[in-house]
This record gives structure tokens, sequence and C-alpha cells, in this order.
């Protein structure tokens, strides 16, 4: 690889670097050495490092070229939330009704369960809210039971994912009414040899069939698989295979509302609450509230920024949309207004970026280093919305994605930034503070990495040399 000089002097004459400082040129040597010796042959490396402290440009390198941004896009996603949505904002599962409670403990009307896309709801906030029924008095509906998923069209992917992530619990099908995040878990444990495996599912439900087909410590059949038949949307779990150990994974779920609706019907049953139909319908406006389950966004932001969940950050980037579209929100609908709204609010021009989802899944997300860099110094300069958004942001050598990485002396604790991976793209953007007191905005994307570590190995060698700016 050339030798790369991306930094030009007249920038030493233009900003006084405090006099502790690894001067430009010294910092770009660097650098390139890390890129020549360490990346990975047949990749490429674009990348922007920004001083916020001092306003000016560190380190650039192909900056301008669009690439798939993988999770980093999740930055965007939760600014977007946060500036148009507002912190207050709650993420709301609603069980309303118009009808009225009799002294023979019967609710005279419908019952509806409304969906509001939020991402955190589970199982027990699921059962909590049947309880709120019941310590309404009812012990019977005399109406119909309705679930209420009309705020989302029924296109549960965004445009360019992929169809053979199927089955992974990281791509769920999204619904307004999802609880467990749209995947189950199943666990097998070995029991007496020649025996079937006992088989566990989370949560335990009537609405998944388990078929059990393996066989415990017989090593004439091959290793234990657990799957579904995701090619034809079947939810029924196969288990089948050699049994030598406990073992687990989850699986997503094939309609994820269908799951949710009738792990709720379940519940009453359990409750003892009695109901004669179930369907779908939309909720009216003048119903009353019999139990509400809350999220707010900053918890919804920390769950998708710090773990990097899909989920989280497409809950967000729908409701987002939904402040232009009200009913039946598409993918695509959500993706116009995160356009619109960032090139209007952040000044960005339209064609330095493009996203169609929230969590940075698809294919055709695409931005640059540079893009990265100016929404980073953006948030930067707004005190409330960067308040939320740096703590969100994994820790090197603390928490979430980057628990494990970095951490050394001199950079434990000191990078706050998202990663991103998919195949052919590794990616990290965000925060440095340096070992002279100065922060940095940087974004660092690899081309090409079909295996991430090497890739990840050379981003942090670059934020370890950040880092330690000034000793």
């Amino acid at each position: 690889m050339k030798h790369i000089r991306t930094i030009f002097l007249t920038l030493l004459l233009a900003v006084s670097l405090p006099a502790t400082s690894l001067d430009l040129d010294s910092l770009t040597e660097s650098i390139d050495q890390i890129i020549y010796e360490s990346l990975p042959e047949g990749t490429d490396i674009a990348l922007m490092v920004y001083d916020l402290t001092n306003d000016t440009t560190l380190y650039a390198y192909r900056e301008k070229v669009m690439c798939r941004p993988a999770s980093v896009q999740k930055v965007i996603t939760s600014v977007t939330a946060l500036s148009s949505l507002g912190a207050d904002y709650k993420f709301n599962t609603k069980l309303r009704t118009q009808g009225t409670v009799g002294k023979d403990s019967v609710l005279n009307g419908n019952l509806y369960l409304v969906g509001g896309l939020d991402p955190a709801f589970n199982e027990h906030e699921l059962r909590s809210m049947v309880n709120d029924l019941k310590k309404a008095g009812v012990k019977r509906i005399n109406g119909t039971l309705y679930a209420d998923v009309s705020i989302m069209d029924s296109t549960y992917w965004a445009t360019g994912w992929c169809w053979d992530d199927a089955p992974a619990s990281f791509q769920p099908y999204i619904s307004p009414l999802m609880v467990h995040q749209g995947f189950v878990g199943i666990e097998v444990l070995p029991t007496t040899k020649g025996e079937a495996p006992k088989v566990n599912i989370y949560p335990a439900n009537n609405h998944i069939q388990v078929v059990n087909k393996a066989i415990t410590q017989d090593n004439t059949l091959g290793p234990l698989s657990i799957t579904r038949d995701w090619m034809n949307n079947d939810n029924t779990i196969v288990v089948d295979g050699n049994c030598r150990r406990r073992q687990s994974t989850d699986l997503s779920v094939v309609g994820s509302a269908d799951f949710t609706f009738a792990l709720f019907r379940q519940y009453l049953d359990e409750a003892g609450i009695s109901y004669g139909k179930y369907a779908w319908g939309n909720c009216p406006v003048m119903a009353r509230d019999i139990s509400v389950v809350s999220h707010d966004l900053p918890s919804v932001i920390k769950e998708a920024l710090k773990e990097s969940n899909n989920l989280f950050a497409e809950a967000m980037f729908l409701q987002t949309g939904r402040l232009q579209y009200t009913k039946g929100i598409r993918f695509q609908d959500a993706a116009k207004y995160l356009q619109n709204f960032v090139s209007r609010k952040f000044g960005m021009f339209s064609a330095t970026f493009n996203i169609v989802d929230g969590s940075g899944l698809s294919m055709y997300d695409l931005c640059s280093p540079q893009f990265m860099v100016d929404m980073l110094s953006l948030i930067y300069r707004d005190k409330d919305l960067y308040q939320i958004m740096y703590k969100s942001l994994p820790i090197s050598g603390v928490d979430g994605t980057l628990k494990t990485r970095m951490s050394g002396k001199t950079t434990l604790n000191k990078v706050h930034a998202k990663t991103g991976s998919l195949t052919g793209t590794c990616s990290l953007a965000g925060y440095i503070h340096t070992a002279d007191g100065r922060d940095l905005a940087f974004c660092i994307m690899n081309e090409g990495a079909v295996k991430m570590a090497p890739s990840r190995n050379v981003q942090d060698k670059i934020c370890t040399v950040l880092c330690e700016l000034g000793l």
C-alpha cells in the first residue's frame, strides 16, 4: 500500500494544539503504519478522525467513500428518534375496552390488546396485564377479544435483509405486538443414554410445537441439530441428532403477533378468565385503558446501542416514521422520513447517505466516514442529546459490544463507540477521550472483511494511538 498522506501541514498553522500532543505528522505516520502492516490482504479501509476540542481534522483517508455502516447505522436511528420523538417518549402496549364490568364479574364489551411497537415488551408484562384485568374484577369477557396491530403494515422485514437469516433471533419477524423480542429460547438436556433428551422452550407456550427426534449419548447419530423449517415459514421446532451435553439456541418466531396473541389467550385461560370469540381488529379511539405497559426511549436507545439490538433499533425507526405516516407504517415510509429529517434537521445532503432501515441489517444502507463524523460532531455540540447518546454507547473494556475490546491501561473506558459487523463490513464509530484531555469523533469502516477479528484488530490499534495522544 502506498504511503498515505492526508493531513495538510497548513492545519498546523491554523490550529494551536496542546504542547503535549503528538504532532500531526507523527500521528499520520503512526496510523499509516498500522494500515500498511495490519490491514488484512484483500480488504480496504475508510476513516476519519476529528478533534472536537480544537475543531480540526486529525486524519482522513477515503473519508467520502460510501460504505455499508452495518450496526453503526443505529447511531443515526437513535439520534433521529431522540430529536424527533423526544427523550420523554414512551413505547406503549395497552389493554383497552369500551365495556363495563358488571356485578357478576362479566366484562360487557370487547377487549383490545393494542400493539405499540414496544421492543422491550416481555412475557412477564403480558401476564401482568392479565393480572390487572383480574384485579378489575373480570372473570368472563362477554364480547370479542381483539388484537390490534394496525399501526404497522404486514411487511416484517426491510428491503435488503438477507432471507437466509430468517431463523436467527437477531432478525425477528417485526410486528407492533411482540413478546420476548420475537424469538423463543430452546434448551436441550441429556437424560438416560439411549433415551430422548429433555427439551424446554421459553417462554413456555401452547402455540409452538416441538418434534424431538434426538437421542441421548448415541454416537451413531450426527451432531445435535435444533432448527425449524424456516424456508416454509414453519414454527415447528425440530430437535435431532446426538445429545451429548446441554445445548441451547434462540430461534425467531414466524408471525410474532400471532404468537403474542396466542400467549395472551393462554394466560387468560390460566388465570381463569373465559372469553368467546377472538379476532384481529382496530381499537376504538374512545376506549379506556385497563392496563398499560411502557418503556421509555432512552432505555430503548441504550439496548439498541450497547447490545446492538436490531429489534430495538427498528422499533425506533418505525416509530419516527409514524410522525408522518400514522397508520399502517411501512419500512419505506420510515426510511423516507429519516432521510428527510436528517437532511433538514442536520443539514446533511441526501446524496451523501442512503438509509432503508433502522438497524443496519440492510445491504442497501450506505454512508461515509465523513458523514458519520459530521453526525457525531453535531451530537457533541447538543448537550442534552450528547449526554444520552454518550452514556448509551458501548464502552471500551467495560460493557456492551466493546466489553472485551481495548481493555488496556491507556484505552480502558476511553472509547465510547458503536460497533458494526456484516459479512464484508466491519465498522466502528464514536468518541475518544485522549490522554491530554481532548475529545475526538472518529469513524473507521473496513470493507471486504469476511473475518471480523483482523479488521477489529486494526480498529483497536488505531484507537489506541488516538487514546495515547499526549502521553
